[in-house]
């Protein structure tokens, strides 16, 4: 391929620090640099790149990666705080904040299935890989010992190549690290050693992602093929680049062409084909750090150290060229497919209202009380609508929450204490309160009119009552007998028991044993159990009064410390077996753990088991509560409070702690989370429910579950125009489908005739002219059609020019050829991926034709669309 020589058409330079990245989508570009700024810049013909938006203070460090989604409607941004950050790519507002426990300094971004998912490799070595739109961490893989600088999808997303700074290049199943979970293990399919001296720093692969090229410290460019043989892929080498005289910082593919950047301050462009070097671009006066190549190959541009970012022509490209092409939306609208659609359903003109504030995942923001306290939340308890916090302050408030106003309103602010509270708990079906904190004391307080009922002071070390107080309570928790026990954790190792219905200053019964400071306490749901934690890291099941009995010993169940436990409702996970308790724990040495516990007949012997950990918060889990429908609330050092779901601790919301200091405690109420900080701030959050995160939102073909699997039958196979099926052969199949568990990786990899034989539809076709009945011809019919889908399935169509697509076969927020149409609430025409992040970037999504806001992400097919497209293409491509 002839290219010309490179020529200069605009030189930007906004950034007070380094360029580390840039990116482009079209006429947008995103730059991020070592200010900790994220820029948002547009094309204007005659006057080139324009700042549209910018983000000063994106993350908290510097940024080291920006990328648009596939659609170009997202952007990620990851930085050297470890978090990761998707911005609407057409204004830069903040849409998910997502962070996982513990990450250090990401250093490469990638996304995969469609825009679906989100990979970040990170220093420690760790790949983390996220659900966008519910923005969860799927799973969490310690790929490599060194920093994870280069993650690259090939195989039309088949495989994921991962290379790092000890030169180590590694190739995973993608799908399976995908829903690897959290424990960090899993085999690579293959594993180099020595591909790069001193290590890799970038990777990028072509769009339809048969090679990939790496680049690292040694000054080379390896280039690398995907090849598939028996159904099974693999990576091959498929030859070296060399020319550049330092390390390799950047690389981007637009084939036939691959750009790289390099610390001897040149950009390089090398055809793929002849693995020869065409031009060399002395770019900036310093190192580059990033390179982008316009999908035509019309233009590079170079981001560099010296704070600039340079654009170069490669033909005959200039400032007065159009980059995106005008659009008229009505153009893309749906075309005849309009029959017996009713009107779309809609919400009326809203009233102007603020901003809302940035989700982190799914968790939305809605209300937030700055100064809730003057010192620390420590803990906070709920009951019904309404909230207890306990704080360093000394004092203890009520609020009432009010759905119509969304405000957390006042009630009482119960004062007695006069050191820090540490501990708040309802009792009696929210009718009691008790309180406890670091001056040895506990408070029994009356919620409706804040009436002090009694007052507790707790044993000296001996275990014996007395007028003075002994050490500082850490917890406090409510039995649900009735009259109800109260169970305290003490400084002094001890945890002594109260009987409401005694007036005995004296405990009922003190637990001893713990070598250190009792930190937590827990009582099951039924008051057969109650369970004390320590500082030692000692983990205690007991049993009441008056077989106060010791069950189960554990005296490492934490490392450094047992911070907060909490017993689960038998009714809140399903999978909780008969006379069986889940106790979820909490320690500073950042776990989360799940335990299983059975008792025996006469509840004198228990059998614990661990059943699931998680490393759920960096420096110590802090507090850890059940809410409804298995829900498991935990907050921690870091920043966060986290919503875990199931025996499987499967991550399901995230929320930042409001104001300084971040998450202290949490608990859940309803679809609410309430979060309190260490600087007395109180947040309410709402979180998502479990059956919008059921659906199978990937859209890629190979990451489909069966859920997937399944929709595509009924849209593609059972219920286009013109199928021909009968009740019970449309049962049979969807059986059949379910009973082979068919993923889309099978659909895809498995061979067709296979498959055929597998649904059911193996028998060859009937001869011309041969009589059949009319079952027979309509199983034809299907076996045909399912031949012909899943033919189409595994049609690679990213190699068709998206400019030789008339306009209405192009995506309206891309203008990338569709590749499955999809009809959006409103009539027009999407593919699933585009308009899924069409929602999140526009909160919801407003109908470009009535500006009104649109309820629904649900889509079908545009079948007559459809049959243009495949058409077009059959025509169109050689593939």
């Amino acid at each position: 391929m002839d290219v010309a020589e490179p020529t200069l058409v605009q030189a930007l330079r906004s950034h007070r620090g380094e360029v580390t990245c840039v990116d482009a989508s079209i006429a947008r570009m995103v730059t991020g640099g070592g200010d900790r700024t994220i820029r948002l810049w547009r094309w204007r013909a005659g006057a080139g790149w324009e700042e549209a938006a910018a983000a000063p203070a994106a993350h908290r460090y510097g940024i080291t990666a920006a990328r648009f989604a596939p659609t170009g409607v997202l952007i990620a941004s990851g930085g050297v705080d470890g978090n990761l950050r998707v911005w609407c790519g057409r204004s830069l507002a903040a849409r998910r904040l997502l962070s996982a426990p513990s990450a250090v300094a990401v250093r490469a971004l990638c996304w995969a299935a469609e825009g679906a998912r989100l990979l970040a490799g990170h220093d420690d070595g760790s790949l983390c890989v996220w659900n966008v739109s519910r923005g969860a961490l799927l799973s969490r893989l310690t790929a490599h010992e060194g920093a994870l600088h280069a993650v690259s999808v090939l195989a039309r997303g088949a495989l994921l190549l991962t290379t790092c700074t000890h030169g180590v290049l590694k190739v995973f199943d993608l799908a399976e690290v995908c829903t690897s979970g959290l424990d960090g293990s899993m085999v690579a399919l293959e594993w180099r050693d020595g591909v790069h001296d001193l290590g890799a720093l970038c990777a990028d692969a072509t769009e339809d992602g048969t090679l990939c090229a790496t680049g690292g410290h040694d000054a080379r460019v390896c280039v690398w093929r995907a090849v598939r043989e028996g159904g099974v892929w693999s990576v091959r080498g498929a030859g070296v680049l060399e020319g550049h005289t330092a390390a390799v910082t950047s690389l981007r593919w637009a084939s036939p062409l691959l750009a790289s950047g390099s610390l001897d301050r040149t950009a390089r462009l090398w055809s793929s084909a002849e693995g020869a070097c065409l031009r060399v671009v002395h770019a900036h006066p310093r190192y580059l750090t990033s390179v982008v190549l316009a999908p035509d190959n019309a233009y590079l541009i170079t981001g560099s150290n010296d704070k600039s970012i340079r654009m170069w022509s490669l033909g005959s490209f200039s400032l007065s060229d159009e980059l995106e092409p005008a659009c008229e939306t009505l153009s893309h609208f749906a075309l005849g497919d309009l029959e017996g659609i009713g009107p779309v359903e809609e919400e009326g003109p809203e009233e102007e209202s603020p901003a809302r504030a940035e989700e982190c995942g799914d968790a939305q923001l809605v209300a937030t009380v700055p100064l809730a306290h003057a010192g620390a939340v420590n803990c906070i308890a709920v009951s019904g609508r309404r909230l207890a916090t306990a704080s360093s302050d000394g004092s203890v408030k009520i609020f009432r929450w009010e759905e119509e106003t969304s405000e957390l309103v006042e009630e009482h602010v119960l004062e007695g204490h006069q050191y820090p509270v540490l501990a708040v708990d309802f009792g009696a079906a929210g009718q009691l309160l008790l309180s406890a904190g670091l001056d040895g004391c506990a408070y029994v307080w009356d919620v409706e009119t804040g009436v002090m009922l009694r007052s507790l002071c707790v044993p000296s070390g001996s275990g014996e009552g007395g007028e003075t107080g002994g050490g500082g309570v850490r917890g406090a928790r409510v039995s649900p007998h009735r009259p109800p026990l109260l169970l305290l954790a003490t400084d002094d190792g001890l945890a002594p028991l109260w009987s409401l219905a005694s007036s005995d200053p004296a405990p009922r019964h003190v637990y001893t044993g713990h070598s250190e400071a009792v930190t937590c306490c827990a009582w099951s749901a039924d008051g057969r159990l109650l369970a004390t934690g320590a500082a030692s890291g000692e983990l205690r099941l007991h049993t009441p009064p008056p077989a106060a009995l010791t069950l189960h010993h554990d005296s490492h169940a934490h490392d450094l410390g047992v911070q907060s436990c909490d017993f689960a409702s038998p009714a809140a996970i399903l999978e909780l077996p008969q006379d069986g308790y889940f106790l979820a724990t909490g320690g500073n040495d950042s776990l989360l753990k799940l335990w299983l516990i059975r008792l025996n007949e006469d509840g004198d012997r228990a059998e614990v088991r661990l059943v699931r950990q998680v490393e759920a918060h960096g420096g110590g889990v802090s507090c850890v509560r059940w809410g409804g429908a298995g829900a498991l609330v935990s907050a921690g050092a870091d920043r966060w409070a986290r919503v875990w779901r199931g025996a499987g601790l499967e991550a399901h919301a995230a929320a930042e702690g409001s104001g300084a200091g971040g998450a202290l405690a949490a608990a859940l109420f309803a679809d609410l989370l309430a979060v309190g900080s260490l600087g007395g701030a109180l947040a309410v959050w709402r979180v998502p429910p479990p059956a919008a995160r059921a659906e199978d939102d990937c859209t890629a073909p190979r990451f489909w579950g069966l859920a997937g699997v399944t929709r595509w039958l009924h849209e593609y196979v059972i219920h286009p125009p013109g199928a021909l099926m009968t009740h019970e052969e449309k049962t049979v199949l969807m059986r059949r489908a379910q009973d082979l568990a068919l993923t889309g990786a099978q659909l895809l990899d498995v061979p067709v005739d296979e498959l055929l034989d597998d649904l059911g539809y193996g028998e060859a076709a009937p001869e011309d002219g041969q009589e059949c009945s009319k079952q027979e011809l309509e199983r034809a019919e299907t076996r045909a059609r399912l031949r012909a889908e899943l033919d189409w399935l595994r049609t690679d169509t990213t190699l068709l020019p998206s400019a030789a697509a008339p306009h209405r076969l192009r995506c309206p927020l891309t203008h990338r050829v569709l590749r499955e149409p999809a009809r959006a609430p409103d009539g027009f025409t999407y593919e699933r991926a585009a308009i899924v992040q069409w929602f999140i970037a526009a909160e919801g999504a407003v109908s470009p034709v009535s500006g009104r806001r649109m309820r629904s992400v649900l889509v079908s097919p545009n079948y007559s669309l459809r049959d243009q497209l495949r058409t077009f293409i059959q025509e169109n491509s050689s593939v």
